[in-house]
Parts: structure tokens; sequence; C-alpha cells
């Protein structure tokens, strides 16, 4: 080859690459906090939800755990304490949760109804 033919075999890499760059998708990763109707409305709720389920299933592992703490080492010791105030926590957690997911519903683009709040049973 000469030189001529690498001159041109490098400068057809160098558009197929800067096309290549130009064509890939830049992504913005969500800000759940953004009550912005341009964005992703239902994923922010869904997340948020999803987050609520999380807790609850947390909050009831907790709950299970602390009745084997207090047949291990009676009602009244740290281990049953602590693993009740866990469970309390992840509870007001998920409430909040499902309040920050109730206020993005009225921007998203679908009816309120059709969000299921049943956490309480640790389902979406």
């Amino acid at each position: 080859m000469n030189r001529a033919s690498h001159r041109c075999i490098q400068i057809m890499l160098f558009i197929l690459i800067m096309v290549s760059i130009g064509c890939q998708k830049s992504t913005v990763p969500i800000n759940l906090n953004n009550f912005d109707p341009s964005q992703d409305q239902r994923f922010i709720i869904k997340q948020y939800l999803n987050q609520a389920v999380h807790m609850v299933q947390k909050a009831q592992d907790l709950r299970r755990k602390s009745e084997r703490y207090a047949q291990l080492f009676g009602p009244e010791s740290e281990w049953v304490t602590s693993a009740k105030m866990l469970e309390a926590f992840y509870i007001n957690e998920a409430y909040d949760r499902e309040k920050l997911a109730a206020q993005h519903v009225g921007l998203a683009s679908f009816r309120p109804r059709a969000v299921s709040f049943k956490t309480r049973e640790g389902k979406e």
C-alpha cells in the first residue's frame, strides 16, 4: 500500500469513530426528587414504591428476629429492643416512600388509582 491509501484509511477510521461517538445516547441519571413533569414520573413512582416494599420486608424480618430474640434473651433484652426500634424505623421509612410516590402521582400521565399502595403485605 502506498502512502495515500494509508492516509485514506486513517481518515475513514477517524470519521467512523467520530460518527459512532456522536451516535451514542448520553444518559442523564434521574433525580428522584425532581418534580419536573417532563421527567419520567412513572419510573420515579415505581422506584419509591419498590423502596417502600423493600423497607416493609426488612421490618417484617426484624419483627421475626425480635420474636426469636425474645425467646432467646428475654422480652426486655437490648436485642429485642433494638430489633423493634429498627422495625419501627423501616415502617416509618416505608410510609415516607409511599408519601413521596403519592406526591409524584399527580405529575405522571396516568390516573392516580393505577398506583398500588399494597406495601403492607410486601407486594407492589
